[in-house]
């Protein structure tokens, strides 16, 4: 028979959530329960991901633990924070008014009413921003935030958006006015030579497949590669390198994304990403 402790590990949400992004390749770290601290030091934790065996250790011992996403490049992650209790709302609408809407991306409901938004780091580093607009904070490299499904201070819990979760969605990198605003144009240089080789080489396993395969759509589209190209290349390196391999028609879904966000990022509404059939 199991003791108190261990069903209460298996009640909480959170661990298995915490190992679900961990093998997302995203660096977590427990959280005080009802609370946004964390429960342990991580500065190294921005640099290396936790192993699995130490995310189950952290839940044997803080069972009712929440958790917590390190953003920044040892995730692959930035977050855009809205707060509407400083106007979060009202700055978002703006920059819709002004550049279009933030690209489909995942997506999450904050126990206090605003949202995060996640997308794909861009590379070089990226610190936190405050106050980029009103009610709009940026967490990137030195960042983290509280993850679905936490419960917040109020007694609600932290939820993905319908159709925004990173088991649905893919990553969407940030547009490029959003690089811009933030004095980032470098950053669109991207990841270093090194990684992109170690990840078309080793592949990834289930957990990891979309977003990755959304990184090297961006990858290619940012060097101008042609559209059908990559679609062909990255069904081929799915075929090869996923573990298991998506369907075909997924892939596609997931290229044909990112290439309408990269055309609005560029402000080119006059191209018409392919539309192919498995």
């Amino acid at each position: 028979m199991a003791n108190p402790g261990q069903q209460r590990t298996r009640r909480n949400p959170c661990r298995a959530a915490a190992l679900f992004y961990a093998e997302l390749g995203w660096s977590v770290l427990p959280v005080w329960a009802r609370q946004k601290r964390p429960l342990i030091a991580w500065t190294a934790l921005q640099d290396r991901r936790a192993t699995l065996t130490e995310v189950r250790d952290w839940y044997r011992q803080w069972p009712d633990a929440n958790v917590g996403v390190i953003t920044g490049a040892v995730s692959n992650l930035l977050v855009l924070d809205i707060d509407p209790g400083h106007g979060g709302n009202d700055s978002l609408a703006q920059w819709a008014d002004r550049h279009g809407p933030l690209p489909e991306t995942i997506a999450a409901a904050t126990g206090g009413g605003g949202r995060h938004y996640y997308f794909a780091h861009p590379g070089g580093e990226l610190r936190n921003r405050v106050a980029i607009a009103p009610g709009i904070d940026l967490r990137g490299d030195g960042g983290m935030v509280v993850a679905p499904p936490s419960l917040h201070p109020s007694g609600r819990r932290y939820a993905w958006v319908e159709g925004h979760d990173p088991k649905t969605l893919a990553l969407a990198p940030p547009p490029a006015w959003l690089l811009h605003l933030l004095g980032r144009r470098t950053a669109l240089r991207g990841h270093p030579l090194t990684w992109w080789r170690e990840l078309v080489r080793h592949g990834v396993g289930e957990g990891g497949r979309n977003n990755t395969i959304a990184s090297l759509a961006g990858h290619l589209l940012f060097h101008g590669v042609d559209h059908e190209v990559i679609s062909e290349l990255l069904l081929c390196w799915n075929r090869v390198r996923c573990r298991p391999p998506l369907d075909d028609a997924e892939v596609l879904r997931t290229v044909d994304s990112i290439i309408r966000t990269h055309e609005r990022g560029v402000q080119r509404p006059s191209a018409t990403p392919s539309r192919r059939s498995p």
